[in-house]
């Protein structure tokens, strides 16, 4: 119980680096039974050994993004294009992928219109944060993905 309450602390102190207000975790228990537009109800660890599309389309902003960080992780040009707008696509590109698949979701908030999707990468610590519109993640609506940044966990203002 004492190391579950850690690692959310150290979850929720690393979204506070990353300037993610209100979040709420996603993930084993904590949460999971929250309805807002960015919760999953899945764990938070994305693999990229299940191809993006294995399940159909996602029908929440976690879950969105989670789809597309899983197509990244296995190098779909088509799908990464088909969840992302032009600006996040090149964003990724321009990142570079030689860690794409190492990415692992420890926070989501959503509210309103657009939510915060959270990802730590396992070798690098480095934070990605998507922007998921809503209601385009909901209904299918591509590309819901409209902003991503990436920011160096061990220098913060950065």
């Amino acid at each position: 119980m004492t190391t579950t309450i850690r690692k959310h602390a150290a979850a929720l102190a690393i979204a506070g680096f990353a300037g993610i207000a209100g979040v709420g975790m996603t993930g084993a228990s904590a949460l999971a039974a929250t309805h807002s537009p960015a919760d999953s109800g899945s764990s938070s660890e994305v693999s990229v050994a299940v191809g993006a599309h294995s399940d159909g389309h996602p029908t929440n902003a976690s879950g969105y993004a989670d789809a597309l960080v899983k197509a990244w992780g296995v190098g779909s040009e088509e799908e990464v294009n088909e969840y992302a707008t032009p600006g996040v696509v090149k964003a990724l590109s321009e990142h570079g992928d030689v860690f794409a698949t190492q990415w692992d979701r420890i926070a989501a908030d959503g509210a309103g219109e657009s939510s915060s999707v959270v990802y730590q990468n396992k070798v690098t610590k480095e934070l990605l944060t998507f922007s998921v519109n809503n209601e385009g993640a909901t209904h299918g609506l591509h590309p819901a993905v409209h902003h991503v940044q990436f920011k160096d966990a061990t220098h913060p203002s950065l």
